[in-house]
């Protein structure tokens, strides 16, 4: 079964659409030690899996949920600041039609590893078409240094068609397609519990999450924003997300996940993007699923709507 943290990571990396080109053995949002510029020391993680919630309910609607309390005061300034950001970036974000891009991972077991070196690094490709069709990939690990396939256990394939997601699990030889509720299909993506990178809408993002600027000094051709949960059933599902923007373009160039247990973490690079491809037409279609030879296709139903209106994704 699709657990919701996987359909939620497939959505959100669909729509990270990057225009620079990345330096592969650099990892930006890596964590520094005290006293370094840059993001904070404190530990981030991979995203722990959400509830999706129906097209025209926000998450503040939930009536069980009390006021949340900001993690930081801004000055009027400083609200102006991100106020600017996030509308250029919503600006920037309706001309994405198609995108390809390739990305790079780093995944931080810091409870059972060490805090600055990664447990994986994996390599893969995301494809995007407006509105809601999109394909991610997980294709090679680096081991000793040396990019090779990847195991697996450990692969990752996604395609939505805007009405199903299609999980391939190589491991079972099975092709599983997790029909989309009504009221997610055509949304599927934009509508994800962390609507940041693509489709980004500024009013939105201001009632769903606290949102600070943390560039460092010392850059200078990137916007850092952080963003913390103002309720509760994100916070369940992340601590904060922090994310580089790119200023010529105002595009995303990179992606730190952090959990809530404060201490694991998940970076993603972003890099070779091709936006709004003219010969994307000619290319064929990648979001048609199609079932390998040998193995089995398994059909799951949309999940039955819960009371107060967030429908949960089958869990494994």
């Amino acid at each position: 079964m699709l657990r919701p943290a996987k359909l939620l990571l497939f959505c959100l990396l669909l729509l990270g659409v990057i225009t620079t080109k990345a330096a592969l053995g650099q990892n930006p949002l890596r964590e520094k030690t005290p006293g370094q510029n840059g993001v904070e020391p404190d530990q981030p993680v991979r995203p722990q899996l959400p509830t999706l919630v129906p097209r025209g309910q926000p998450p503040s609607a939930a009536p069980a949920e009390a006021a949340p309390r900001p993690p930081f005061q801004l000055s009027p300034h400083e609200e102006a600041q991100v106020e600017r950001v996030l509308n250029l970036w919503e600006q920037q974000s309706r001309e994405i039609k198609t995108f390809d891009c390739r990305f790079k991972r780093w995944i931080y077991d810091v409870v059972f590893g060490p805090p600055n070196q990664a447990k994986y690094i994996e390599l893969g490709v995301i494809k995007y078409a407006a509105p809601d069709r999109g394909l991610f990939r997980v294709e090679t690990t680096e081991k000793d240094g040396k990019e090779v396939p990847i195991d697996d256990s450990r692969a990752e394939h996604w395609i939505c068609d805007g009405k199903s997601v299609f999980e391939f699990a190589p491991a079972k030889k099975q092709l599983i397609e997790h029909k989309l509720p009504p009221e997610l299909q055509g949304k599927a993506i934009a509508d994800t519990p962390l609507p940041f990178i693509f489709g980004a809408e500024a009013e939105k993002l201001k009632q769903r999450y606290f949102i600070r600027l943390i560039t460092p000094p010392d850059v200078k051709d990137q916007i850092w924003l952080e963003a913390y949960p103002r309720f509760q059933r994100d916070a369940a599902n992340f601590q904060r997300a922090q994310f580089i923007i790119t200023i010529q373009g105002m595009l995303p160039y990179a992606l730190r996940l952090v959990q809530p247990n404060g201490k694991d973490y998940t970076v993603y690079q972003f890099y070779d993007i091709v936006v709004n491809d003219p010969l994307q037409l000619f290319r064929g279609n990648p979001f048609r699923p199609f079932t390998p030879l040998g193995w089995k296709k398994i059909v799951e139903e949309p999940p039955a709507t819960q009371t107060g209106g967030a429908s949960n994704l089958p869990r494994r």
